[in-house]
């Protein structure tokens, strides 16, 4: 499950970013995420959305096929100590549903 604690959105980013694609001709985005791995509230690994919020955003409202690219954390974080690294401003939610995964 592809995860993010990022809700906001600057829709005048997501304008431009639909722009800046389209004029590329690109139907289809891959957006890299941070592996975190597993907890005993999930049957899946997670994966943290740790940039392109905008794009990710833009890529849904046009409708163009999105992929997620999986890598490690640069300074190896993983688990709870990666979750605590890159929370931003609200609960964990699941980037395709918008479902919190964590009240």
């Amino acid at each position: 499950m592809n995860i993010s604690s990022q809700r906001y959105i600057d829709y005048s980013i997501v304008d431009e970013k639909i722009r800046e694609l389209a004029q590329a001709s690109e139907t289809s985005v891959t957006i890299p995420t941070w592996a975190v791995g597993e907890f005993a509230e999930h049957d899946e690994e997670l994966n943290i959305v740790c940039d392109h919020h905008h794009t990710l955003q833009a890529a849904k409202e046009q409708g163009w096929t999105i992929s997620f690219e999986i890598t490690e954390h640069p300074e190896g974080l993983t688990g709870q100590d990666l979750l605590d690294a890159c929370w931003m401003d609200s609960d964990w939610y699941d980037v395709e549903t918008g479902d919190n995964v964590w009240a």
